[in-house]
């Protein structure tokens, strides 16, 4: 059980001091967590199951002209609902790895604004290379947090993935994509990594996101679910371009099947240009076209939805693109191709 006092002289707002160790040099707050559960990133409900624990000692602001250590018994928890195992706990005070308190940092911060690294990096029994680090991850943060500031009108974010090394290694892109900005890079596109990296924003400015703009890579999907509760999440309409394409060809091929042998051989030779754009047609193509139109009505159809999509990519607005898109799919649903709709992803 903790102890109010204690824990009110410790003043860290998501912990508890169960105890208080004094030493000639120190003062030691034996902490726990204030709330000792997380919640799952896989299914979003309570885990408080421990999984393990790891005793840290983490450094922090000098109290009483004392050193001050918080010595915090770090737990992984298992959720008892899906299974998922080993999910850490994030607390506010103490960043991942870190063996500092934040406000530890800013307290180094302030100190190094009119002495010397060296000197300071005395005083409190650190090295040179600890008050470096420390004094350049807070001004990181310090940085970003600037950064997020600047994010109170964002409704929309586009993530986009991009090869930065060979083998599959992958980074992605923050956008806005109504205001054009950048908003940030990460080098990991792991679903896990992204749920931690947008939980560090805000609660209010997670909420305020309406849309969320990805491709079909499912893991997006869980990420947006996870850390965006009002975003209506829409397929990136690129991505969007290459799945329909592949289901007008899926769906060439099976009406191809149907056809005697020689109407088969007009079907093929075809195949290329059902995708083409529909201006960059010429004579011969559009007499082909119409050839195999007489035999399917169906690939008709779907070549006319093919085209009214490519249409779709030039309307610039993005609420006004985004309410054309479903009501392109409600066409595709009215003219019965599955296939059309099963690329919606």
């Amino acid at each position: 059980m903790h102890n109010k006092f204690i824990t009110d002289l410790m003043n860290l707002p998501d912990l508890v001091a169960t105890d208080l160790i004094q030493t000639e040099e120190y003062l030691v707050f034996v902490a726990d967590y204030q709330k000792d559960y997380v919640k799952c990133p896989v299914c979003g409900k309570k885990a408080d199951k421990v999984h393990d624990r790891k005793v840290q000692m983490v450094q922090d602001t000098p109290l009483r002209d004392k050193k001050v250590a918080i010595r915090l018994v770090k737990k992984r928890y298992s959720c008892s609902h899906c299974g998922k195992r080993a999910i850490p706990k994030r607390i506010e005070s103490i960043t991942k790895y870190s063996r500092k308190t934040e406000r530890f940092k800013m307290h180094l911060l302030k100190q190094t604004d009119s002495r010397d690294y060296s000197r300071v990096a005395k005083e409190h029994g650190l090295s040179y290379t600890s008050i470096q680090n420390s004094v350049h991850s807070k001004l990181d943060a310090l940085i970003k947090e600037a950064q997020l500031a600047t994010l109170d009108e964002v409704e929309a974010i586009s993530i986009d993935e991009f090869a930065i090394k060979k083998k599959h290694k992958y980074a992605v892109a923050l956008t806005d994509p109504i205001n054009g900005k950048l908003i940030d890079i990460l080098t990991s596109r792991k679903k896990d990594d992204l749920i931690e990296y947008f939980n560090t924003w805000p609660e209010k400015l997670r909420e305020q996101i309406k849309y969320f703009s990805m491709d079909m890579w499912s893991p997006y999907k869980a990420v947006a679910e996870t850390v965006f509760p009002n975003a209506k999440i829409v397929v990136d309409k690129f991505h969007l371009v290459t799945a329909i394409n592949n289901a007008l060809d899926k769906l060439r091929k099976e009406e191809q099947d149907k056809q005697t042998p020689a109407n088969r051989k007009k079907f093929y030779k075809s195949r290329l240009t059902l995708l083409m754009a529909g201006e960059d047609l010429d004579d011969d193509g559009h007499q082909r076209l119409i050839e195999i139109f007489k035999l399917s009505p169906a690939l008709e159809k779907a070549w006319e939805l093919k085209e009214e999509f490519r249409d779709l990519l030039q309307i610039p607005d993005v609420k006004e693109s985004i309410e054309a898109l479903n009501h392109w799919y409600e066409n595709v649903s009215q003219a019965k191709l599955n296939l059309f709709y099963r690329a919606k992803g």
